[in-house]
């Protein structure tokens, strides 16, 4: 499973956050090849209003027990089931 950390902004006009606001995220990618995904997952972030996507930091992770957050093991369980899933943290950059 990878996971992929990076920035991105918000675009819509209404929604729980501001216009314009960059916000960082942690994305779960249920594969190991990060070429593989990158139009998936710019299309998963787009269709949820997300742009200017900025992808600093990736990697695998092969032990389920190292993620140690709720939020993050729920979004790891809903890519394992979807293909994809997004934590994306409340305050703005």
């Amino acid at each position: 499973m990878l996971i992929i950390n990076g920035t991105a902004e918000f675009m819509l006009k209404d929604g729980e956050r501001t216009q314009g606001d960059i916000h960082g995220f942690n994305l779960f990618a249920n594969s190991d090849n990060l070429e593989d995904k990158l139009n998936d997952i710019e299309q998963y972030l787009v269709s949820r209003g997300w742009d200017n996507i900025e992808l600093t930091d990736n990697g695998i992770i092969d032990d389920v027990t190292a993620i140690k957050h709720n939020v993050l093991m729920e979004a790891f369980n809903k890519a394992k089931e979807e293909g994809l899933a997004v934590v994306v943290n409340n305050t703005p950059h």
